[in-house]
This record gives C-alpha cells, sequence and structure tokens, in this order.
C-alpha cells in the first residue's frame, strides 16, 4: 500500500469512538519524552468538540496535544488577569474561536454593520498583543449562507458587512504576521458546505455550532500552524515529467503531442498543476525533476513549448536517467544536503512510488490523481510546503542553489578541500540582529534541523524579548565569496548569568556546512560578547534530536568540557573567556 499524505476527511477513522480509542492507542505506542504542544483557546462558543480531533492529528505527528479553553466571552479577563486558568496554562498557541452572534448582540438585525464588531476587536486585539503568547490564530467570519435580500437583489446586506470584517482580520494578520496567523472559518465552512459545517440544533441548544467535518477540517488546520513552527515544513518538491508535468510521453509524442495547454482539457489541468508549482517557487520551495526520459526531450519541453510554466532556471537540480528512482532521489538529497524527509515526490506511476515508500519511507509521495481536475489542488490541500514567514532568502532560494552547483564545479579543479576554501574568498558578516534581518532569525530557528545545537523554535515575539534585553544577544552571520551571496545563514543565541554567557542557539543554514564558517561565526560572537559583558566563562547544550547528529560533537571541537549528559541532552561548560582556537585564516570577517 502506498503511503497516503492525510486528507479532509478520507483518513479519519469513521465514527467518534473510533477516532478515541485509534487516539488511546496512538499515546499508548508515544515515547515518555514525545513533546507537548500547549493549545489555548479563546471563545464565546463551545468548542471542547474539537479536542478529540485535535488530540489525534497531533498523535498522529508525534506530539501531545494539551488544550484548556477560556469561558465564555470573558476573553480580556482569560488574557489579563495573573490568576487567569489560560494565563498559568502558558499557551505555545493562542486561538480564538468567536462567532458574530455572541460579539455583537445586534448582527442579523435590519441595517446592521460591523462598526461595533470592529471596535471590539481591536480591543480583542490589543489585549492579545500585549500578551504572552508567542503565536495567536485569529478567526475570520462565516459569511452568512443565504443573503437576506435574496438572490435577486444586489443591495447592501450582511453579507458585505461581514466580508469586509474578514477583510480587516485578514489584513491585521498580514501586518502582524508571523505572530499571527489566520483560521480562515469562512473559507472552510463553505468548501465543506453548509450541511456537513454547520449544526444549527446544537447551536442552538448548547452554542455549539459545527458538525464532526468543520472541527476535523479546522483541527487540521491548526496542525499545519504547528508543523510549520515545528520546522516540519517540506523544502523540496521532485516531479516526474511524463503524465505529471504534462500529459502524454514525450520521448513518444514528441513536443506538439503532449497536453499541456492554457485552454484545452486535460492539457489545462497540467499547466495549471505548473502555476502552483511556481507559486512554490516563489516561496523558497526547491523544485527537481526526478524522470525517466531523454533529457534532451525534457529541456526542450522546458525550454521551447509555448505552454510550458515551469522553465530550466527554476530547477535546484535534477535526474533525467534510466536510472533507479530511489537511487536518483538519494542523490538529490546529497547534492542539495537536505533530509528526505524534507521531500514530496510527485509521480503518475504507482508502482514508482511504491518503490520509494519502500526503499525511502522519509519521503512523502503523491500520486497524479485519475481524476485529473483535482489534480491543480494537489500540492495545496495538505500544506505541505506551509510555512508562517517568506524571506527575501526564499525568494532567491533557487538561484543560491543553483550557484551552490557552480562552487561544487569548482572544488574538483582543487587538490585537495583546504585549496578549494582558500579559493572561496569567503567573507563573514557577523553583527547584532537587525530589524531588518528579524523575521529572517525566526524563519531559522522554526525549520533549521540539521546543524542546530538546541532546535529551540521561536516566535518574532521570542526574538524581540531576547533583542530587547540587556542580559540577551542575538547574532546573525551573513556569508558571501567570490560566487556571490549566500544570504543570511547563521543565528547565534546568547544570555547573560552573573559572570557566565549561556548559549541558547546556534544554527546555522545547511546550504553552508562544510566552510567551516560555524566556527568563524561563533568565535567571533564570543570574542564581542566577552568584550561587551566582561564574562569569564560559558555554558552550553547540545540537545539531541533525529536530525542534529553532524552537531554532536561541535562543543567538544571547541574546547568546552561534558559537565552533564542525561539522555538526549549534554551540558558543557568552558572556564575561561575564550577557546584555544583559532579562527580559520581563509575567512575574512567583517566589523560590524
Amino acid at each position: 500500500m502506498l503511503t497516503a499524505v492525510p486528507s479532509f476527511s478520507k483518513d479519519l477513522p469513521p465514527t467518534l469512538s473510533d477516532l478515541i480509542s485509534a487516539s488511546d492507542t496512538l499515546h499508548a505506542a508515544m515515547p515518555p519524552a514525545a513533546p507537548t504542544y500547549r493549545f489555548g483557546f479563546l471563545r464565546n462558543i463551545t468548542l471542547e468538540g474539537i479536542e478529540p480531533y485535535l488530540r489525534y492529528h497531533m498523535l498522529r505527528m508525534g506530539l501531545r496535544p494539551d488544550l484548556i479553553f477560556g469561558g465564555y466571552g470573558s476573553m480580556r479577563q482569560d488574557l489579563m488577569l495573573p490568576d487567569s486558568p489560560l494565563v498559568k496554562h502558558c499557551p505555545d498557541i493562542l486561538v480564538t474561536a468567536l462567532m458574530l452572534e455572541e460579539l455583537d448582540p445586534r448582527y442579523g438585525l435590519p441595517g446592521w454593520n460591523s462598526a461595533h464588531s470592529r471596535e471590539e476587536l481591536n480591543s480583542i486585539f490589543d489585549a492579545l498583543s500585549a500578551s504572552d503568547a508567542p503565536t495567536i490564530s485569529l478567526n475570520t467570519f462565516i459569511v452568512p449562507f443565504h443573503p437576506e435580500t435574496g438572490a435577486l437583489v444586489a443591495a447592501p446586506d450582511a453579507a458585505g458587512e461581514v466580508a469586509r470584517l474578514n477583510e480587516f482580520v485578514r489584513a491585521f494578520v498580514r501586518e502582524h504576521n508571523p505572530r499571527f496567523c489566520l483560521m480562515d472559518w469562512d473559507r472552510l465552512a463553505h468548501r465543506i458546505g453548509e450541511a456537513e459545517a454547520m449544526d444549527y440544533r446544537y447551536w442552538y441548544i448548547s452554542k455549539a455550532p459545527f458538525k464532526r467535518s468543520f472541527l476535523d477540517a479546522l483541527a487540521r488546520e491548526l496542525m499545519k500552524v504547528v508543523l510549520a513552527l515545528k520546522g516540519h515544513g517540506k523544502k523540496c518538491l521532485v516531479l516526474d515529467c511524463d503524465n505529471t508535468l504534462w500529459g502524454g510521453i514525450v520521448g513518444e509524442d514528441g513536443i506538439e503531442g503532449i497536453h499541456l495547454d492554457a485552454h484545452d482539457y486535460p492539457g489545462r489541468a497540467y499547466y495549471d498543476f505548473q502555476k502552483t508549482v511556481l507559486q512554490l517557487v516563489e516561496r523558497g520551495v526547491l523544485v527537481t525533476l526526478c524522470s525517466k526520459n531523454n533529457e534532451r526531450d525534457v529541456f526542450d519541453v522546458l525550454d521551447k513549448h509555448p505552454w510550458s510554466l515551469l522553465k530550466r532556471n527554476h530547477l535546484s537540480g535534477f535526474r533525467i536517467n534510466w536510472e533507479d528512482k530511489a537511487v536518483n532521489l538519494a542523490e538529490l538529497a546529497k547534492e542539495l544536503n537536505i533530509g528526505l524527509d524534507a521531500f514530496v515526490f510527485v509521480d503518475d506511476n504507482p508502482r514508482e512510488l511504491e518503490l520509494i515508500s519502500q526503499v525511502l519511507p522519509q519521503v512523502t509521495i503523491l500520486q497524479v490523481p485519475d481524476r485529473l481536475y483535482e489534480y491543480p489542488a494537489l500540492l495545496r490541500r495538505d500544506g505541505l510546503f506551509d510555512r508562517l514567514i517568506i524571506s527575501q532568502e526564499d525568494k532567491l532560494r533557487t538561484s543560491l542553489y543553483q550557484t551552490e552547483g557552480q562552487r561544487k564545479a569548482e572544488l574538483n579543479q582543487h587538490p585537495d578541500l583546504e585549496s578549494y576554501l582558500s579559493s572561496l574568498g569567503l567573507t563573514a558578516a557577523i553583527h547584532l540582529a537587525t530589524d531588518g534581518e528579524a523575521m529572517r532569525v525566526v524563519q531559522l530557528t522554526q525549520k533549521t534541523n540539521q546543524f542546530n545545537l538546541t532546535t529551540r523554535r521561536y516566535s518574532d515575539h521570542d526574538i524581540a524579548k531576547f533583542r530587547a534585553s540587556a542580559d540577551a544577544c542575538v547574532y546573525t552571520l551573513s556569508a558571501s565569496d567570490r560566487f556571490g551571496s549566500l544570504g543570511l545563514v547563521g543565528v547565534f543565541i546568547a544570555a547573560r548569568r552573573q559572570d557566565a554567557a549561556v548559549v541558547d542557539s546556534l544554527l546555522m543554514s545547511c546550504r553552508v556546512l562544510g566552510r567551516r564558517l560555524e566556527f568563524a561565526f561563533v568565535l567571533e560572537c564570543m570574542r564581542r560578547i566577552v568584550a561587551d559583558w566582561g564574562i569569564l566563562s560559558w555554558e552550553a547544550e547540545y540537545l539531541s534530536t533525529a536530525k542534529n547528529s553532524q552537531a554532536a560533537d561541535f562543543w567538544n571541537t571547541l574546547g568546552f568540557a561534558l559537565l552533564e549528559q542525561t539522555e538526549g541532552r549534554r551540558r558543557y561548560g568552558l572556564p575561561a573567556s575564550m577557546p584555544k582556537m583559532d579562527s580559520p585564516g581563509f575567512i575574512h570577517i567583517e566589523g560590524e
């Protein structure tokens, strides 16, 4: 059987009792050290029904959910009173669950407008902004399914006012992203449909407005946020070509015979799928090809076909040959220096997908659907590539990886690694994080997995507190060489504790590993901290994960002594202001 990617309803146990039983089984099998994620719900409705769905999806991802619900309509008290259960719970994410019927008693009356609701929301948003919650989810309101003016009269009505109020919510989220994110109730309800989403009976009996389908969909949307915050978003899309990027077999049908165009079915389905691929490229997702074809045939389509949106310059890598696709995928992962669990592979051939699922189970596989009209939405359906932040580095990522290919070609021209590194002309710009870099810092903490000594995930609110504290600092590393910029690729966070400095986080983008930049970065940060704080010693940690084993010995290499070791954690100390190590001489350090 193929390993299916979860979709909104197909993989859900058929009844609520089955769902609870499945969750209990998952919970019993979880290791004791499995992380817990805390949800806090601010609401004016009954939403406890979401708990079994959210619990099930969280447990499936190896996370323990911990939910607490605030009182009905007591949002300000729940946020501001220090003895509030919600405040004491210290949720990782605050989730609003607000219905207009409870927010504004006049909603639904003739002549209603959204002015009062906007004022109420402004007050709630201010209180949320002042809270300590690192991540906050705001909901939109469900536009009425049946406008009061009927279908024939294009008059101002409540539906238009609710739509305007929703735009107010969306605008607030855009302005305050990534700390604030959106749960678009209106989109979910209208996608699912009134009959499956709304439970009017229980709304009137107990203020519980939603049916199973909506609660499940909302739980999945919340899961997407958690996975993005935990760094589980996918990084690389791998595509087959024939009957995947276009219809037909180009080696047999020729460029003129394949199905790919903007007007006629089935070619339009492939064309619209390529639109989605380009949107992912724009968001920083790496796109590669892994296909059994003649290379020239494929590139003829990309270079010459009038309706091919995907071009050669969009690719970060490719394996177009007649070799085993599992071997090709493993080679692509090595070439791009990312884990196979960051890959999503799309193919039309179930036998090829079965091979990948057996040999490389870390790879997420997606099959081109038999109902081709469902294909354009395939990559958007489950939020595999969702992220809360899109930085400038994301938009340049493909070109950065293409330049990396030039560097690797240069490596072959040198007798050894030392000679190659010396030839690069590496420059490291190291300084305290600026306002313009803060979002990139947040993004790196949320998605960097391989060279990340503690893998602590931070929101923009968390990073802002570090930067504002006199007893903490956040340094960044931006690197370049004679081939061009490598972007902002490193983060170092430290806190002062009396006469010692404690390293909270150290992480580097996988794109720059192998250049010894990590040593130059850390040594320069340490030197500046000693000069600024006058500290006498250092403390640091290594927290083991499934992906960061390559960083396990970093503090040892730097001369730190192992002080304590428990399962998954090592604590180190350096009873001196600086290690007895010199920064790599071939790296030039820029001043502040």
